[in-house]
């Protein structure tokens, strides 16, 4: 077995997604669900499609207000113009016409946003109007016990469902909350779990993010609790894990009001 580390599987996730999507690749990651099952937007009415001005699936986000969509701050610092891209809610297929798009009228990475480690890996989009669909809200500190380690949660997202199998409608996934170190080689030594969060599959599931997934949400007790970072590099069941953004800590940086 070869070994690796995880910002070698970041550029390597952000060479494909940009390289499929017609961008510039640079040094960040981008992760549909590997395995998992098939959803709709009517179950996740929050869940937004983020497209290339092309119309490429590119990454995906939350819809945590009428005008705002949380997503990676990877996803707009890989973009190369981010005020470019379309924002799309109620499209379970990525292929379909269905749903509303908007236009970006602005973005906000998270100040403290290092693209070399993904902590703070988060940003907010600003919408040109209204989406007409259900918003999340954001976890804050008092929402610590959806963190608990051996709890589930559930992600979403139209990734890559298989090694170079672009996906091409929303899947979901319920995952395990655990320590970081469970989550390697996509988290290093001494990374806080106050900062990320490792999300992981059921024995013999293999359940994943995938390259395609990234700034999706992770859910649990009906608020986003995490924001789709970093994770299976191949997409294949090596490395069946995932890792998040903890929203309890970017919202207040983000300017995300929480309940």
């Amino acid at each position: 077995m070869f070994t690796f580390n995880r910002r070698t599987a970041a550029s390597a996730l952000t060479a494909w997604v940009l390289a499929t999507a017609g961008l510039a690749a640079t040094t960040a990651p981008a992760a549909a669900i590997h395995r998992g099952q098939n959803t709709t937007v009517v179950d996740h009415p929050y869940a937004m499609l983020i497209e290339t001005p092309e119309g490429k699936q590119y990454c995906g986000g939350t819809l945590v207000a009428p005008t705002k969509v949380l997503t990676a701050a990877h996803c707009i610092k890989d973009a190369a113009a981010p005020r470019d891209l379309l924002v799309i809610g109620g499209r379970t297929d990525t292929g379909s016409t269905k749903g509303t798009v908007r236009h970006v009228a602005s973005v906000k990475v998270h100040p403290k946003f290092v693209q070399s480690t993904l902590t703070y890996d988060a940003a907010v989009i600003t919408l040109s109007a209204p989406m007409p669909y259900a918003p999340l809200p954001v976890a804050g500190p008092k929402d610590s016990a959806l963190y608990a380690f051996g709890k589930t949660a559930k992600t979403v997202g139209w990734g890559m469902t298989a090694p170079n199998t672009p996906g091409t409608r929303l899947k979901s996934a319920v995952l395990t909350l655990a320590p970081l170190k469970s989550c390697e080689p996509f988290t290093d030594p001494g990374e806080s779990d106050a900062q990320k969060v490792c999300g992981v599959s059921a024995a013999g599931a293999h359940d994943s993010t995938c390259p395609g997934d990234s700034g999706g949400p992770l859910v649990a007790g009906g608020k986003v609790i995490g924001v789709v970072s970093t994770g299976n590099k191949y997409c294949d069941d090596q490395y069946p894990v995932s890792v998040y953004t903890r929203a309890s800590v970017i919202a207040a940086g983000l300017g995300l009001p929480v309940t």
